[in-house]
C-alpha cells in the first residue's frame, strides 16, 4: 500500500511528537488518502495546517473510532493503554511512542535499520518505538557489536535536552532564562546548571530513564545478558541529545575498522578526527553523528566515542515514520 492510500491517525497531534510527526510527513510528502487528528480537550476546535489544509483536532471517540490503517500514538502511557488497544481491534497497527508497551514480550521494540524483521510477527498489532535516548545509541553499537563482538561492559552517560520533556521541558527553560520562577517537570531550576535525575528514582538507585536505556538496548539487539551502566543528565539545551560511551571488548578494536563499520552503517555520519558532534549542529536532522572515536591508552580492547542527535527527529517521529513506512508496504 502506498502512503497516498492510507488512512492515518494521529493520537497527540498538538504536542512536539505528533506536530513533528506531521512535518516530517509533509517533508517526505506524504499526503494519506485520509489523516485525523486527535488531543486532549484543552487542544480541542484547534486545527493544524498540512500540507496546506487547515486540519481540525478532535477528541478521541468513545464509540466509532474508525477504520484506520496507521495510529501514532504520542500523548503518553495512559492513554496509550487505553486506546491503542481499541484502534487495533477497529483495524489499525498501532505504531506506540510511549512506554507504555516496551516490556510487553509480545509488542516488538523496533529501530528499523537494527530490528525490522520483528514488523513480521505483530501478535498485538502494536509496534512499541524506543526511547529517543535508546534511539541513538543502538544505531550507534551495532555496528560495533556486530565488528568486535559482545562487550563485557558498556558504560554511557546520556545529555538530554529539554524538549525530550516535551513542551513544558522548552517553557521551563526558557522561562528560567527570562529570570521567572518556573521549574516546570524539573525538580529542580535547569538554566545554567544540569540534573543527573530524568524520571522517577527506582530503589536501585537508578532513575527510570536510566532503566529504559539498558532494558530496551538488550531487547532491540536480543542480548538479554549484555552489561550497560547508565547514568542520564538533563542539560539546558532545547533540543539534541547526546551521550558519551565506552565499550569494555574482549579483543583490541582496530580504530580504523570502527570508523569504517560506523560510516557504512545507515543514518551515522562519523566526524573528522579533529571535529566533534554537538547538539546544535544535529537539530533537525535524521543522523546519528559520532566523534571522538579513541581507544583507551591503556587497553586498545576498550572504544570510547561521542555521539549526539536530534531527540525529536531521529529519536521519535523518524523512527516512527520509517516503521509505518515499512508497514504499509506489507499491506
Amino acid at each position: 500500500m502506498k502512503f497516498t492510500d492510507a488512512k492515518i491517525a494521529i493520537v497527540g497531534a498538538t504536542g512536539l511528537v505528533g506536530r513533528n510527526i506531521l512535518s516530517l510527513m509533509e517533508e517526505r510528502e506524504h499526503k494519506p488518502a485520509k489523516l485525523a487528528l486527535f488531543a486532549s480537550k484543552k487542544s480541542e476546535g484547534r486545527s493544524v495546517k498540512f500540507l496546506g489544509d487547515d486540519l481540525p483536532v478532535s477528541l478521541l471517540p468513545e464509540y466509532n473510532i474508525g477504520n484506520f490503517d496507521i495510529a501514532f500514538f504520542a500523548a503518553g502511557s495512559s492513554v496509550s493503554f487505553e486506546w491503542a488497544p481499541r484502534f487495533v481491534s477497529d483495524g489499525a497497527v498501532v505504531i506506540d511512542k510511549s512506554s507504555a508497551f516496551r516490556d510487553d514480550p509480545d509488542c516488538p521494540l523496533v529501530v528499523p535499520q537494527i530490528n525490522q524483521k520483528e514488523l513480521d510477527n505483530l501478535k498485538k498489532g502494536i509496534i512499541a518505538s524506543p526511547n529517543c535516548s535508546t534511539i541513538g545509541f543502538v544505531l550507534a553499537i551495532k555496528p560495533l557489536i556486530d565488528l568486535f563482538g559482545i562487550p563485557k561492559h558498556i558504560v554511557v552517560a546520556t545529555y538530554q535536552s529539554v524538549s525530550g520533556a516535551g513542551k513544558e521541558g522548552l517553557e521551563a527553560l526558557r522561562f528560567q532564562r527570562l529570570g521567572e520562577d518556573y521549574s516546570g517537570p524539573f525538580g529542580k531550576p535547569i538554566y545554567n546548571n544540569i540534573l543527573p535525575a530524568i524520571d522517577e528514582l527506582g530503589p536501585d538507585g537508578f532513575y527510570k530513564e536510566e532503566t529504559k536505556l539498558m532494558t530496551e538496548t538488550r531487547k532491540i539487539l536480543g542480548i538479554e545478558d549484555l552489561e550497560i551502566t547508565a547514568t542520564a543528565v538533563r542539560v539546558p539545551v532545547n533540543i539534541g541529545h547526546s551521550e558519551a560511551v565506552t565499550l569494555f571488548f574482549t579483543r583490541e578494536v582496530d580504530l580504523g575498522a570502527a570508523e569504517t563499520a560506523l560510516k557504512s552503517a545507515p543514518t551515522i555520519i562519523v566526524s573528522d578526527f579533529d571535529d566533534y558532534p554537538t547538539p546544535l549542529e544535529v537539530a533537525k536532522t535524521d543522523d546519528v553523528v559520532v566523534g571522538r572515536i579513541r581507544t583507551h591508552p591503556s587497553d586498545e580492547r576498550v572504544l570510547c566515542l561521542f555521539l549526539a542527535f536530534d531527540n525529536l527527529r531521529r529519536g521519535a517521529v523518524t523512527n516512527a515514520l520509517d516503521i509505518a513506512e515499512l508497514i504499509l508496504i506489507k499491506k
